[in-house]
């Protein structure tokens, strides 16, 4: 585990639940960043039908990852 992190803020959508739309956050994140070590809900909302029946769940996440240690040429 790398002692230096970054966290980013991503967004997303999924129309099952919540948890399903932070999995694809995560999903997707997971796909070009490497190391991803935490994330944190910082927003949840969604989308509603007339009826008032919720239809798409989006979350905010902080995402954090570690940074590669630099490497020494010589």
């Amino acid at each position: 585990m790398s002692s230096i992190t970054k966290t980013i803020r991503l967004s997303g959508k999924a129309g099952e639940n919540i948890e399903n739309a932070v999995r694809t956050v995560l999903a997707r994140a997971a796909s070009t960043i490497s190391d991803i070590q935490r994330f944190e809900i910082v927003k949840v909302g969604g989308e509603v039908d007339p009826s008032g029946a919720p239809t798409v769940f989006t979350v905010t996440l902080d995402i954090t990852f570690g940074i590669k240690d630099s490497v020494e040429h010589g």
